[in-house]
């Protein structure tokens, strides 16, 4: 094992580590020095069980955990030289000890300066990613729990407008606060009641998602919160698009993520190099409008708006769609990019018919349209 500069050596293993995925960061690095009182340790099985101890987070980084310990810390035989007898990779080679980890806690401020993206856990950690641009996410962990959060946040939503109660002049429950404001004039006396009533009525999501090979980058955080939004809502509608338009709403709902996108794929509806916004969205409008969309549904577009169809033809068919929805939402993943500016001609035409164009390029950014849809929706059923 590597003994010279022991601090480098540790930094080296964790970044290591958290190239492989796991999540470390200052306070485990600390806590992992102290656990090996400051690297007067000598003892390899300890030191391993330590280390092990304080930068897993599940089974799958215990169980991966010493493979890498070994390739990283320990010289093949064939390449250790034995004829020199101060050759650091031959102390303790014999012995199975282990040194050359440790380092006192006042080395680490100025030399941890590569590692203070990512805390180790907690709500500082969940906060940074929530704001991360998901194309710039390096982090293999970071990037997949953005992704199980984007398709928790449909969850949520469904949750918040379950809650949600209409006032009714008939009913069981009575709704004390509207029954004394409306009987005011009454002094008080409940002349005539209100009821709260529970909507019947669920959300209607129609989805267009845009596939095509120019939103690869974006799309492992789209495909999490689209699918998320076919297993919130059951009576939702989802429907991918590149250079042709495809109804993909019991892919979607499929209970592996590896098999929903397998499925795809075999179908040729993933990664398509072209986009036909347009063209898809009359198709849409042609086969699937009369059937899909009711005046409570919000319709999303996910989409970074690069169209090699006319703007007058997507302006036609954005106008059909209007008539009959409550809402178009338009998701777009490069929106509140530095330096993006939307296409002048296919989204100009657009914007005339779209209630929201909002970013969707961040956990942040998707949180907040959901907040939108919550707040916009209060009247549905």
């Amino acid at each position: 094992m590597n003994t010279l500069q022991p601090v480098e050596r540790l930094l080296g293993f964790i970044h290591y580590l958290r190239d492989e995925g796991y999540t470390v960061g200052i306070s485990e690095i600390t806590d992992i020095l102290a656990g090996l009182d400051n690297g007067k340790l000598a003892n390899r099985r300890h030191a391993r069980n330590v280390i092990r101890a304080l930068a897993c987070q599940d089974a799958d980084d215990w169980q991966r955990f010493n493979e890498l310990f070994m390739d990283y810390w320990y010289v093949p035989e064939e390449t250790i030289d034995t004829s020199q007898p101060d050759n650091p990779a031959m102390r303790g080679h014999d012995r199975g000890s282990i040194t050359g980890i440790g380092g006192s806690t006042e080395q680490l401020p100025e030399q941890l300066g590569g590692l203070t993206g990512l805390k180790g856990s907690g709500a500082g950690r969940q906060k940074t990613i929530s704001k991360a641009d998901f194309r710039f996410l390096n982090d293999r962990k970071a990037m997949l729990e953005v992704e199980q959060l984007a398709e928790q946040l449909a969850e949520q939503l469904n949750r918040r407008l379950r809650r949600k109660t209409r006032i009714r002049q008939s009913g069981v429950r009575l709704a004390i606060r509207q029954t004394i404001r409306r009987n005011l004039a009454h002094g008080g006396f409940p002349v005539k009641p209100c009821f709260r009533d529970r909507r019947r009525e669920p959300l209607h999501i129609v989805i267009l998602h845009d596939v095509s090979q120019s939103m690869a980058w974006n799309n492992p955080l789209l495909f999490r919160f689209a699918r998320g939004i076919a297993r919130a809502f059951r009576n939702s509608d989802i429907y991918a698009f590149h250079t042709q338009l495809f109804r993909v709403t019991e892919f979607y709902r499929e209970q592996s993520l590896t098999v929903m996108k397998q499925r795809l794929e075999d179908r040729n509806h993933l990664w398509m190099g072209g986009t036909c916004i347009a063209e898809s969205l009359g198709k849409f409008n042609y086969y699937h409008a009369a059937r899909a969309l009711t005046r409570h549904t919000v319709f999303i577009m996910i989409s970074d708006g690069f169209d090699t169809n006319e703007p007058e033809y997507l302006a036609r068919e954005l106008a059909r769609v209007r008539k009959a929805v409550k809402k178009i939402i338009w998701l777009n993943p490069m929106l509140g990019r530095e330096g993006y500016e939307p296409d002048r001609n296919s989204m100009r035409a657009a914007m005339p018919f779209i209630d929201r164009h909002a970013p969707a390029h961040s956990l942040d950014a998707l949180k907040s349209t959901m907040n939108y849809i919550a707040g916009e929706c209060r009247g549905v059923g």
